[in-house]
């Protein structure tokens, strides 16, 4: 039998090269491919294939964006094309989508196009570089953003949060702008007898329905507390009043942002894990059980020595 050498053999085979279809081939391949779809499924029914399926943002933005084309005057499918170009990364394009509309909005839609457009400033502000020529730009679209928001009859727990939020892109003007507004609101909230209700503001905060007001009154109280017993009280009582509300998200973000006092509690840090997780917001939630694991071991290792 006659063997035949691997190296001989690999010198006289050339090397196999990757064909790629040309660009406009795999265009139109993914164009026929949507279009097939939207011949088998209703709009709402595709979008929400896409949504599930593997890579779905992208195929959803070229879809919605398709839509658009035949629908421009289409508000809310505007508002949802700006919301998934912001999913996969895009926030500048995304602002642009919100920039002008064709036709005029409806109070609602005004309202959405506001709260869509503070959550992209915001990330695009937190992206951007000290010195960069574009920071004033958004900080002065972010600030204006906010004071639209807050017209109209805002809760001082919503001022206190746009006032974080400033803080934390480093626009303190804002920030003691909004933190003023929030203390008169909160002084001018003197307590009204109500039959059967105490009369505490957390109470006719509660009794009212205002669920990020009262939280507000547990967090704003805890710059008073005395020890971190009365301060982790305080603390969960805030988050579980917007956890009552229905605000699972909100209840987790303002746990972050009160965590002063409390960032090394143990059992503030799991607590707030399990609200996280409840959020839907595991890698946030996942950092701080790391941090409340690190305070084990240094517990652990201070009881051994």
């Amino acid at each position: 039998m006659r063997w035949t050498s691997s190296a001989t053999s690999s010198e006289n085979v050339s090397p196999r090269r990757e064909r790629f279809s040309p660009l406009n081939v795999v265009l139109g391949t993914f164009s026929a491919f949507i279009l097939l779809l939207a011949l088998l499924y209703p709009e709402e029914r595709l979008l929400e294939i896409l949504d599930t399926s593997r890579d779905g943002n992208a195929a959803t933005v070229r879809y919605l964006e398709a839509l658009l084309r035949v629908h421009p005057n289409d508000v809310s499918l505007r508002i949802r094309l700006a919301g998934e170009v912001r999913r996969v990364g895009f926030s500048r394009k995304a602002l642009d989508l919100l920039a002008s509309f064709p036709i005029r909005l409806s109070p609602a839609e005004q309202h959405t196009v506001l709260v869509l457009r503070y959550r992209i400033l915001k990330e695009l502000l937190l992206a951007t570089k000290t010195g960069d020529v574009k920071l004033q730009n958004y900080q002065a679209e972010f600030a204006d953003t906010a004071r639209k928001l807050a017209q109209g009859k805002p809760t001082v727990w919503d001022l206190r949060r746009f006032a974080a939020d400033a803080k934390e892109t480093g626009d303190l003007e804002t920030h003691h702008a909004f933190s003023r507004q929030a203390d008169v609101l909160a002084a001018s909230m003197a307590p009204v007898p109500i039959a059967g209700v105490p009369g505490d503001p957390f109470a006719l905060a509660l009794a009212g329905g205002d669920y990020r007001t009262a939280a507000g009154i547990c967090f704003n109280n805890m710059k008073q507390a005395n020890g971190n017993n009365l301060k982790r009280e305080l603390f969960i009582k805030g988050v579980r009043t917007l956890q009552s509300g229905n605000l699972p998200v909100e209840a987790f973000e303002a746990g972050e942002r009160h965590l002063n006092g409390l960032a090394d509690d143990r059992e503030t840090l799991v607590f707030l894990t399990k609200v996280g997780l409840a959020a839907g917001k595991p890698e946030r939630a996942q950092r701080l059980i790391k941090r409340a694991l690190k305070m084990s071991e240094k517990s652990a290792h201070l009881d051994i020595s």
